[in-house]
């Protein structure tokens, strides 16, 4: 069974500045309401626009203007719910071939596991781990001479961390040595 809404992230970012663009229209719209309620009289801004409004015609460019920016904006809405965006975790072996339900493993929780491990080897002073469900790219720095030797034991702890998961697919192992200090 695959799912797939569970293995791609939202596109949360253009919705979110959708959603408080519109908050902040309904909300300066409940206040000229509320206001007008008070006091009787629109506010010189509702009033302005009320008035703008009531004169137009649906071939006029202000009209047709707002139309095309509330097209577009329902186009990019419409959009972000159809598309998801990347991948941000890779699917899991299970026991059950008939499970009802699939679990996943976040990249950043594999950049995590190989990241710490791949910290632990020797002369390695600092490492850097990104992930994507086809390639874990492992950048480590060392003081030592011999960068092959370096370059061998992180592949190998690596790739060894990520045979140990129980990946559907395992993205390969790509090792980066850069020499820093050291005499």
């Amino acid at each position: 069974m695959r799912r797939f809404w569970h293995v791609r992230s939202a596109r949360t970012l253009a919705l979110m500045i959708t959603f408080i663009t519109l908050l902040t229209v309904s909300i300066l719209l409940a206040l000229s309401c509320i206001l007008r309620l008070v006091s009787g009289q629109w506010t010189g801004p509702a009033e302005q626009v009320l008035n703008t409004l009531s004169g137009m015609r649906l071939n006029d460019s202000l009209a047709v203007s707002v139309m095309a920016v509330l097209a577009v904006l329902g186009l990019v809405l419409l959009l972000c719910a159809l598309i998801p965006g990347r991948r941000q975790s890779i699917l899991l072996d299970t026991d059950d071939p008939g499970a009802e339900s699939e679990q996943a493993m976040s990249c950043r929780g594999i950049s995590t596991l190989v990241g710490s491990a791949v910290e632990r080897t020797d002369s390695v002073t600092r490492a850097s781990v990104k992930t994507t469900p086809a390639w874990v790219h492992v950048s480590v720095q060392t003081p030592a001479h011999s960068v092959e030797r370096v370059l061998q034991n992180v592949q190998t702890r690596a790739q060894s961390v990520i045979d140990g998961l129980p990946l559907q697919q395992a993205p390969k192992v790509k090792v980066s040595v850069q020499q820093r200090g050291g005499n």
